[in-house]
């Protein structure tokens, strides 16, 4: 598949906004930080910068331990986001870039020939060290320490990658491209195909097997990750797959099985009159979710949303966070 020219990125890492940031006053200046450089390092430091909750992953549904920045640094965690969107990466990465999702994530081996494994990195964020992300600024971006520091402090909860950071997924592909690179680089190698999406490695290829299950563990393993090998999947040729979300065989896409009996038992709720306005918005975004994945069913699934969406008050518009400067106490000199 031929991504669209506009979702292939624009700048070399050498040619990017961040590259050898010289001071804290021109980071300043590049997340429009209306502060001082020494308030926005004083910001960086606070132990106040993030809450932590439990809350299901939008795709999966699985419950997870979300740290959310606070008010006054997303704005600059955002800005962040930008500028390392403005970097070119490689094709195999749909994630936290414009035009990739995990649609065309999938595509890329629902057109592709062979078998499929896939498997998820355990715990990826929070296995993510302040120190990795550290070196990620100073090594790869190569921005002086303080300026690399104050970076790390900005996207890190007690030490480590946070879950709600704007900027996190693009983060935390390029504090680890070097592993990711290694697992292209290999599977270029036997003419197969890979792609990431945030944790979930997925490759296909006509020599694919057990023994590429292994081969990733080991890898993870080396850089201080760990797969979860019982999950692991390995999808022969002639089966269905399931791959970030999409089922699919010979070419042809649907939503898997859970998926379709959670529609169900939504639509079930709604027709026992006992359905509350969130629980309809949810089966709106069942029926979109299922009817992008479902090649068959997908346009009557999808005028069945935008009908039922359309007896449903607007939702509320959520303010926007403004990043202040915080007070911090005058220097004294000595």
């Amino acid at each position: 598949m031929t991504l669209p020219r506009k979702s292939a990125n624009r700048y070399d890492i050498s040619s990017s906004a961040l590259y050898r940031l010289p001071t804290l006053k021109a980071l300043a200046r590049f997340l429009e930080w209306k502060g001082s450089p020494s308030a926005l390092r004083a910001l960086c430091k606070r132990p106040d910068n993030f809450s932590e909750f439990d809350q299901a992953h939008p795709r999966t549904g699985k419950m997870r331990l979300i740290q959310a920045p606070s008010e006054v640094v997303k704005p600059l965690q955002k800005r962040l986001n930008v500028l390392l969107k403005q970097v070119r990466v490689p094709d195999y990465l749909h994630s936290g870039i414009p035009k990739r999702s995990h649609l065309s994530n999938s595509e890329q081996h629902m057109l592709a020939a062979g078998a499929t494994v896939t498997v998820d990195v355990s715990d990826f964020y929070p296995s993510i060290t302040r120190q990795r992300v550290f070196r990620l600024f100073r090594n790869v971006f190569q921005c002086p320490g303080d300026v690399a520091d104050a970076m790390a402090d900005l996207v890190c909860y007690q030490g480590k990658l946070a879950t709600g950071s704007p900027a996190s997924v693009l983060v935390s592909f390029w504090a680890c491209r070097d592993m990711f690179d290694l697992i292209a680089q290999r599977v270029a190698n036997q003419g197969g195909t890979f792609t990431l999406y945030v944790d979930d490695v997925a490759i296909t290829g006509d020599t694919i097997g057990h023994g590429d299950i292994q081969w990733l563990d080991r890898l993870l393993r080396g850089f201080g990750f760990s797969s979860k090998v019982e999950k692991a999947k390995l999808f022969r040729k002639t089966r269905a797959k399931v791959v970030t979300g999409r089922a699919f065989r010979h070419g042809i896409s649907r939503a898997p099985n859970k998926k379709h009996k959670e529609m169900h038992e939504a639509r079930a709720e709604i027709e026992s009159g006992r359905a509350t306005v969130k629980a309809k918005r949810g089966l709106v975004g069942q029926l979109e979710n299922v009817g992008n994945l479902d090649q068959e069913r997908g346009t009557s699934l999808k005028a069945e949303a935008k009908k039922l969406r359309s007896t449903l008050p607007p939702p509320r518009r959520r303010r926007r966070a403004i990043a202040r400067p915080v007070k911090t106490r005058p220097e004294v000199a000595t």
